[in-house]
């Protein structure tokens, strides 16, 4: 075991000495929780001051930096890599800002904005108009030209002189904004919110004029979100919320989720102003640091953590203000200052640590809270009861804001049935499907995030397509499949369903099943403590409803086509006609009389083929002969033959149309070669949307 005093005693005889460390030796971290070497933990509320966005060794991060390192660590910015281009994209789409440059950290960001800031001011004029603007209080980062505009005496005066230009006034002072600017101004550079400033917030109006000043002088507003940005607090970028747009946006910190990258976003006449040779940097953007900002991106879209974060923030708000000797808060969402009535906010850091709580000071008043954005309401709780704790006072009383459940989803539980999925929740897993679909084919797919979880596979009857389908989307998930057959559990033979669900559900996270009987399934469902995913049985498929819908609006958009299904009303077509026709869509079921369905809103059923496939868009059919319909083969046979989907069939339909079918298609019988091999058909297509729609959904379900 790695002893505290044997490192501590390395890292004083040849780490220079610039830190004061806090006396403990952390070897592991998981989410907002941090292990020392003695197996102590600790909450932690600093986040790596605000980089751990996703918290310590999130799936996302990890997965990202895994498979990255396999592939491409680095190369040098000469060279083209995957990552970095495709980040820059979704930067500058979340933005709105025209380009970026990548660099290893914030301090480099800032001097990347200063350069852009300076050539800027030296083209409006041959003598130069380069002042810079900036605000007491504020931080920039250390390196020489931002140690110079950060406006703190304290970390100026050993290294002077500082880079000339700079002029510094007070925050939200609009009479100084206004007095300080000029034709000689080539920027105006704020933090949205003063992290290292005791979290002090600019107004709107402040932030609003300077955007004015701006653009009356052709000076560039420049906005140093390195701690606010990155949904710290409940937007994309704290610009967000005030209704500007700057001209040069500086990101870091929370971007990487603990690997170091920093960005300079540029937008309008400040995307122009570097050229080739102007600028550069080794590290910046690297392979793997670019595919960890991608990972926590991705998360953040796909997730309702923004959302958390705006709960979970006026949680810890509101809970300091109860507190006594707090004589206020500032900030937004989880960047929170607690303004303390007596000096001693280091003193509190120093006994909350004791107590295994992990926060930090600006200055001697100020506490400062920048938790990962996953923290939890109970977690908020607890940091509370400490602060009290180290403070001598009374704990808050848990403050009542409305829900604080996940709240742009109802939570995901048993999907037996399309009837389980609400409106929103269909719209959900189709969007996010159709987006894991598109992030399968970039290198690397960053997200895994049922990491390490099992679930377990009951399938009555085998199939190839259901069951590659799902343990792949699983594996790609991060789960363990578990693959159990009928021989494996004893279905009405040694176990009870209700036995099986109860043990199952002792030892999975999820249980996935294709069995003969929807009753058997809501047996299993009753008695199971974790979600059950229908993956087949005699009266749905819900699965194969929506990857058919995937498919239909990768096709046709959001245009509500006719659907027509012809042959037997089956499992798969009871699916689709309940999903499709709650999305608007029109369904024709098409085929004998006593094969139907019963009567849905929408849905429209005849045993003319003419009619049913007139201006139809989507032709789907399926085997005649179903799971648990064996005994039925032979009148089958004969009642559906006249419903062959054939060359003639097709020609019915719109010239327009495509063909479906679930496969295993029985060619010769349900459908000729000549659709099957058309260019009309897409069974491939649609065979492959099964994946990326469990895929979806498995995610959702775990509640993720």
């Amino acid at each position: 075991m790695l002893k505290y005093d044997t490192i501590k005693s390395l890292d004083t005889e040849y780490v220079a000495p610039t830190y004061n460390r806090q006396p403990a030796l952390f070897v592991q971290g998981s989410g907002a929780i941090l292990w020392d070497n003695r197996g102590n933990e600790y909450l932690d509320f600093l986040a790596g001051i605000a980089v751990n966005s996703l918290g310590h060794c999130h799936p996302a991060i990890v997965t990202a930096i895994t498979r990255q390192a396999q592939q491409l660590i680095h190369t040098s910015n000469v060279l083209l890599t995957a990552p970095q281009a495709q980040l820059a994209e979704k930067l500058c789409r979340l933005s709105g800002m025209d380009k970026v440059f990548f660099t290893p950290c914030g301090a480099t960001a800032n001097e990347t904005g200063l350069k852009i800031a300076k050539k800027h001011g030296n083209s409006k004029r041959p003598d130069g108009d380069y002042e810079i603007i900036t605000l007491h209080k504020s931080f920039h980062g250390r390196t020489i030209g931002a140690i110079s505009a950060t406006g703190q005496r304290r970390y100026q005066r050993p290294f002077e002189p500082l880079m000339p230009g700079i002029r510094h006034i007070e925050a939200n002072n609009l009479d100084e904004l206004r007095e300080a600017c000029s034709h000689k101004t080539a920027a105006i550079l704020l933090e949205p919110i003063m992290g290292e400033g005791g979290v002090l917030a600019l107004t709107t109006e402040f932030l609003v004029e300077a955007e004015r000043l701006c653009r009356e002088y052709d000076a560039l507003l420049m906005l140093d979100e390195v701690q606010s940005g990155v949904g710290r607090t409940g937007a994309w970028f704290c610009f967000q919320h005030h209704g500007i747009r700057p001209d040069v946006m500086l990101l870091a910190k929370g971007l990487g989720g603990g690997q170091p990258i920093g960005a300079c976003l540029m937008a309008g006449k400040a995307a122009t102003v570097l050229e080739a040779g102007d600028h550069g940097t080794t590290f910046g953007g690297s392979p793997i640091s670019a595919a960890c900002a991608l990972a926590v991106i991705d998360t953040l879209e796909h997730t309702d953590i923004m959302e958390q974060v705006k709960i979970t923030g006026k949680l810890l708000s509101e809970g300091l203000k109860q507190l006594k000797g707090v004589s206020e808060t500032t900030g937004m969402g989880l960047m929170i200052g607690a303004k303390l009535e007596k000096p001693i906010a280091r003193d509190v850091v120093r006994e909350a640590f004791d107590k295994k709580l992990i926060i930090n000071a600006t200055d001697e008043h100020t506490l400062r809270f920048v938790p990962p954005l996953i923290i939890t309401p109970e977690q908020v709780q607890q940091c509370l009861s400490v602060v009290a704790e180290v403070l001598g006072v009374e704990a808050p009383k848990p403050v009542s804001i409305g829900t604080t459940s996940r709240v742009t989803r109802k939570p995901y539980g048993d999907l037996l049935s399309i009837d389980d999925l609400m409106d929103s929740q269909i719209d959900d897993v189709l969007d996010l499907a159709s987006y894991l679909k598109q992030r399968r084919k970039l290198a690397p797919s960053a997200i895994t995030p049922v990491e390490g979880r099992s679930v377990a596979m009951v399938f009555e009857k085998s199939s190839l397509r259901t069951r590659v389908s799902f343990e792949t989307a699983l594996y790609e998930l991060g789960a363990h499949p578990i693959y159990l057959t009928k021989a494996d559990i004893g279905i009405g033979s040694r176990e009870a369903m209700k036995d099986v669900a109860q043990n199952l559900s002792r030892w999975c996270t999820m249980v996935v099943a294709r069995l003969y009987w929807q009753k058997d399934l809501q047996v299993l469902a009753d008695n199971s403590d974790v979600p059950v995913i229908n993956a087949l049985t005699e009266w749905e498929h819900p699965c194969q409803a929506l990857a058919d819908m995937l498919t239909i609006k990768e096709k046709f958009g959001d245009e509500k086509v006719k659907i027509t299904y012809v042959g037997d009303a089956n499992n798969v077509s009871r699916s689709l006609a309940k999903l499709a026709t709650r999305m608007g869509y029109p369904v024709t079921i098409c085929g004998p009389e006593n094969f139907r369905l019963d009567p849905l809103p929408g849905l429209h059923q005849t045993a003319s083929i003419e009619e049913g496939l007139t201006d139809a868009k989507v032709v789907y059919t399926d085997v005649w002969v179903s799971m648990g319909d064996e005994h039925e083969q032979e009148h089958r046979m004969k009642i559906f033959q006249p419903y062959q989907v054939n060359e003639r069939v097709m020609a019915i339909a719109d010239s327009n149309a495509i063909f479906l079918h679930c496969l295993p298609a029985r060619r010769g019988l349900e459908v000729t070669d000549g659709v099957m091999d058309s260019v009309q058909s897409c069974v491939n297509d649609q065979a492959e949307n099964r994946l990326h729609a469990q895929k979806a959904l498995l995610q959702r379900v775990l509640g993720l």
